[in-house]
């Protein structure tokens, strides 16, 4: 295994556990809410911790074959790209930290330039 697939497989169970996470604090979210707002937020995270815990698992499975790696650079973009709307959201007067989905978003970006590059040299082979 590559160093790069190395790479892809950390940052993917990374992904997994902060999916895994973030579906746990989803159910226990909604399970304690009684207003429809916050209901709502709570299932929003939920379908996104889903999305985060298969893209974790899309780059695990395919870190063992490179060639595979598409469907990963995909969904790490997309977590990538709602992680930089979040931060966008917030700079601009919404509530939350920055510094969370920054280093989401870094670590994705990471995993797409790592899963890329694993991908390449497998196809060039």
């Amino acid at each position: 295994m590559s160093s790069e697939c190395k790479v892809v497989k950390g940052l993917s169970w990374l992904i997994m556990l902060i999916g895994l996470a973030s579906a746990v604090m989803g159910v226990v979210m909604l399970m304690g809410a009684r207003d429809a707002g916050v209901q709502t937020a709570a299932v929003i995270m939920i379908v996104a911790a889903v999305f985060e815990f298969v893209t974790g698992v899309t780059g695990a499975r395919g870190a063992n074959n490179p060639a595979h790696l598409g469907g990963f650079i995909v969904f790490a973009a997309i977590v990538a790209l709602v992680n930089v709307a979040e931060i966008v959201l917030i700079v601009t007067g919404g509530q939350g930290t920055v510094w969370i989905n920054a280093i989401y978003v870094a670590a994705a970006l990471v995993a797409i330039v790592c899963a890329s590059r694993a991908k390449r040299a497998a196809l060039d082979r």
